[in-house]
């Protein structure tokens, strides 16, 4: 992977953490937090990790959002860090790629019932192609929302949701790897089709989206809005 769409978690607030934080309706101010790895955590699964800390050395689990940037998404995650008897924040969760510590955003309302929830995404660049994949990024979390948790590990679809799923993760990543690789509305689209992108899968693709999202609440026995 280019080092450039690597994660990373800010040291400070930048213009594009502003408008995240806006968009988030923050209360409080982002703060740096220490990412003190625990022995037993496992990766990526920050609420399990902190309940089983708070069982075992005390204090209590602390809810928010942990703000992540590449160059082309500033991207808030739902997040638990566990807060100590002295009253400090420490992330105790491994990733994939290590951080020292993490920018935080601390958020009283929330309170984990195991729940999925969405990302919040923020484009930092001028290529409209990469509102294009917040959109199908945004309805494709809101997919996994409709399935039923297992475990901590596993959850469990309809078979219909389960096939839109998968479509649009593969989506997913034909636009992150023509995004990459430079994608601009005005190349040629990723489908190999000849066209360029805007008149190929970025001319329709909103209202692919609308329609989509339309056809799944029929599935799912809702009523479209």
């Amino acid at each position: 992977m280019n080092d450039d769409h690597i994660y990373r978690s800010p040291d400070e607030s930048n213009v594009f953490v502003e408008r995240l934080l806006d968009k988030l309706e923050a209360e409080f101010d982002p703060e740096i937090v220490p990412v003190v790895v625990d022995s037993t955590a496992r990766k990526s699964n920050c609420f399990i990790n902190v309940d089983e800390k708070v069982k075992r050395d005390g204090g209590k689990a602390h809810y928010g959002w942990v703000v992540f940037q590449t160059n082309i998404l500033c991207e808030a995650e739902r997040h638990a860090v566990w807060e100590n008897a002295k009253g400090d924040l420490i992330d105790i969760t491994p990733r994939d790629v290590h951080f020292d510590r993490i920018m935080f955003v601390s958020d009283n309302e929330f309170v984990y019932t195991g729940q999925l929830v969405d990302n919040v995404r923020l484009n930092t660049t001028k290529n409209p192609v990469v509102d294009d994949f917040i959109a199908i990024s945004e309805i494709t979390e809101g997919l996994y929302g409709h399935g039923n948790r297992i475990d901590e590990k596993r959850i469990t679809f309809p078979e219909h949701i389960g096939k839109v799923i998968l479509a649009y993760e593969t989506l997913k990543q034909c636009y992150l790897t023509f995004i990459r690789e430079g994608g601009k509305p005005s190349m040629m689209c990723f489908c190999d089709s000849g066209k360029v992108y805007h008149s190929c899968h970025g001319k329709p693709i909103l209202k692919v989206l609308r329609k989509d999202a339309i056809e799944i609440k029929k599935m799912l026995g809702e009523r479209p809005r």
